[in-house]
């Protein structure tokens, strides 16, 4: 038990000891040495680099890694000013937006300096990513008026300025750019005014062109657009107007008169459908056409036209 306590009393009294010593002060001599020797390693860069400056020699061609080729050259490939960089210069490595404005870029298919007058020069420290981005107020001034002042809100993609998805702003305001199909909507009213929006058929993006036949069945099997449009004005449905041409649609529902008509002998033949009637379901007088076509006793005789020429649409058939 003693012998423990004489260890114990000894480790402690050295521990003792050399905190004492950790602590105490160091002379005013050790701290000159110390602080001579920390400005001497500072220092030490910058007198190497003096000494490099003043001792630098030439390079020897010789001494050159063999591994490295360098292209000869000197002063004159400086001689001539650079050229301004091409749009395909450019697309060597901004591929995707050369591409975008080929095929979506419509009037923005110019130099790219036209727009992007500073470029190759953001900086993460400065991020100044919006102050070297061009504006579009250099070319635009408030093309759409005062209501949509933010281009940016619906060309989102400058590169692509036609592809403008629509959203809530544009659906609520299509009758302020296009006050006609509007005004027609209110005029000839129809279901396309009451029950349709605009963005129900203009969907998936401004200035979509759809087809009729996503809402309606054809009059026959692959009838193409153009004949939905020849009689149907699209924002005034019901006013149906009809030309020349759209025979083979009256065909569709009427095809027992169309024959008649198509294969007669008659000069009938050659009027449109449209000629004699103007407006769907109309029957029209012969009148319009034949004002006195036989002699006064004749027509005195038989003032019904249609009591001999029982077809209208084969004239020449008599009763």
């Amino acid at each position: 038990m003693k012998m423990k306590r004489k260890v114990l009393y000894n480790v402690l009294g050295t521990f003792f000891i050399g905190v004492a010593i950790s602590c105490s002060p160091i002379n005013a001599t050790e701290r000159d040495t110390e602080a001579q020797e920390a400005a001497a390693t500072e220092q030490a860069p910058m007198l190497m680099a003096s000494l490099d400056v003043k001792e630098a020699k030439p390079v020897d061609p010789k001494k050159i890694n063999p591994s490295r080729i360098i292209t000869p050259g000197g002063a004159e490939l400086y001689n001539t000013a650079p050229k301004p960089l091409t749009v395909e210069q450019c697309a060597q490595c901004h591929t995707s937006v050369f591409n975008k404005v080929k095929n979506d870029g419509g009037r923005h298919r110019i130099h790219c300096q036209d727009c992007h007058i500073e470029f190759h020069s953001y900086s993460p420290a400065k991020n100044n990513f919006q102050e070297i981005m061009p504006k579009c107020s250099q070319c635009h001034v408030d093309p759409h008026g005062p209501k949509f002042p933010n281009c940016i809100t619906c060309h989102t993609i400058p590169h692509t300025p036609l592809n403008v998805a629509l959203n809530d702003l544009l659906s609520a305001e299509c009758g302020n750019c296009h006050t006609g199909p509007a005004d027609e909507l209110v005029k000839f009213p129809s279901l396309h005014t009451t029950e349709v929006a605009c963005d129900s058929c203009h969907h998936s993006k401004h200035g979509n062109i759809p087809s009729c036949m996503e809402c309606h069945e054809p009059h026959v099997a692959n009838q193409p657009i153009s004949e939905c449009l020849a009689c149907h004005p699209v924002h005034s449905p019901r006013q149906i107007s009809y030309g020349a041409g759209t025979e083979s649609t009256c065909a569709t529902c009427h095809g027992d008169v169309y024959e008649s008509w198509f294969t007669s002998p008659s000069r009938h033949a050659g009027v449109a459908c449209a000629d004699c009637h103007q407006s769907h379901g109309e029957i029209p007088e012969c009148s319009m056409c034949h004002s006195q076509p036989h002699d006064p006793k004749m027509l005195a005789k038989f003032p019904r036209c249609l009591d001999c020429h029982i077809d209208v649409h084969n004239p020449p058939v008599n009763k």
